[in-house]
């Protein structure tokens, strides 16, 4: 079966099981980048507007709660909203970051270390981690060393990215880090093991679903967020309308 025709058919099965199973719960939503232009090419780019009013949206209704992700570690909440960014976009403390303190939003930041290290155009510095890392609101994991697909690594490579990438925030920020987000969400059971071994408490994937209280806490799922998303599709992602995405074949 050709491949654009099995999505589909996959689209259209799944689609019907999840209107009829939807789940309320935790939904963990991962940004990337925030920019001030009202269009991207890039799809990790949101515009600052959609931005801005999703999180008006999160804030304003009064049904959902806003939580850390760093909750998760003692098995709550069961339901609300959490947010992440990943890489460690320059954007996030210079257009992100204002906006979510002024609402008292608490989110996650996922930082490839080298890109940190080597203050690589468009990232944060280690100053501008180290102003965030002490924000009461903000949380700080590791998103790999280099940003590498972990299957692909060998082991020395794996132990290098995971527990490397640890190291290197633990000393700088002067805190542990216990939180991990798997690069481009890919992950099997060695990678797994690793991010374990480490020491994390927690690891996140880019899988579309709620977090269940029982699911596995090193492949929590997460929703992303594409420059696409304005303020009905991010409620329709919330909501579940992609969930199906996680019937795919990897």
């Amino acid at each position: 079966m050709k491949p654009f025709l099995k999505s589909i058919i996959t689209y259209l099965y799944s689609s019907a099981i999840l209107k009829k199973n939807r789940e309320n719960g935790l939904r963990v939503l991962l940004y990337h980048s925030i920019i001030k232009e009202d269009s991207s090419d890039d799809i990790w780019s949101l515009s600052l507007n959609s931005f801005s009013k999703h999180l008006s949206y999160l804030y304003g209704n009064k049904n959902i709660n806003l939580h850390r992700c760093t909750d998760l570690i003692l098995n709550k909440p069961k339901d609300g909203i959490m947010i992440t960014f990943d890489d460690g976009y320059r954007n996030n403390f210079e257009i992100a970051a204002p906006i979510l303190f002024k609402l008292k939003i608490p989110f996650s930041l996922f930082v490839t270390t080298d890109f940190i290290k080597q203050a690589k155009r468009n990232y944060m510095n280690e100053s501008m981690l180290q102003e965030l890392a002490d924000h009461p609101l903000v949380s700080i994991g590791s998103h790999s060393q280099s940003h590498a697909r972990l299957t692909k690594c060998t082991r020395k490579e794996l132990v290098n990215e995971i527990t490397g990438s640890k190291s290197y925030l633990e000393d700088l920020l002067g805190k542990e880090i216990d939180m991990f987000s798997y690069p481009h969400g890919n992950f099997n059971s060695v990678v797994r093991s690793e991010v374990f071994k480490a020491g994390y408490k927690l690891g996140f994937t880019s899988h579309y679903d709620i977090t269940r209280p029982n699911q596995d806490k090193l492949t929590l799922s997460r929703n992303e967020i594409w420059n696409t998303d304005d303020l009905k599709s991010m409620k329709r992602k919330m909501a579940g309308h992609w969930d199906w995405l996680k019937y795919r074949s990897v």
